[in-house]
């Protein structure tokens, strides 16, 4: 994008109310949560347990839903998301074979990513100034707290587990 261009669209992201750090972060923020569900939905794949099952699945439907809240942030301060979504595939969480997966503890490896989120989520709470945007990055803060939580007490069971199994 020439000078020019760049000048001009930050002028207009100026006049239209959203710092440019803001729409930075919300873009970030917005193709981590498409990883983290892709996570997610890889270790319930993975998973033969069933309540674990059940918790990676409930986790990327949450994480779908946290995408769409973005998403319709960035829509509504005039960003396409088709342009803010990374087009390339992550080959690493795509190639991954069940038996590498397995050997992974996958709570510990998902607790990271959500690690990741919430210091996103909190930067936006700090700078933006839109109560309703606001809002929603503090209802994304206490979802992802909590799935903080589950995924540290998870891995410590499951490395408990393994350690007995040894």
């Amino acid at each position: 994008m020439p000078i020019q261009n760049t000048l001009l669209y930050n002028v207009f992201l100026t006049n239209m109310g959203i710092d440019k750090n803001i729409r930075f972060l919300l873009e970030k923020l917005l193709n981590n949560y498409r990883e983290n569900k892709i996570l997610y939905l890889n270790s319930a794949d993975s998973q033969y347990q069933p309540s674990f099952n059940r918790f990676f699945n409930h986790q990327a439907i949450i994480r779908n839903n946290m995408f769409f809240n973005i998403s319709n942030i960035l829509s509504e301060i005039g960003v396409e998301v088709e342009d803010v979504i990374l087009k390339r595939p992550d080959i690493k969480q795509f190639m991954s074979t069940k038996i590498e997966r397995e050997k992974e503890d996958l709570f510990y490896k998902n607790l990271k990513k959500d690690i990741e989120l919430k210091e996103i989520l909190l930067k936006l709470v700090k700078i933006d100034n839109k109560k309703n945007r606001i809002e929603v990055y503090r209802k994304h803060l206490n979802k992802i707290s909590e799935s903080i939580k589950a995924n540290k007490t998870y891995s410590v069971e499951v490395k408990e587990k393994m350690f007995l199994n040894t």
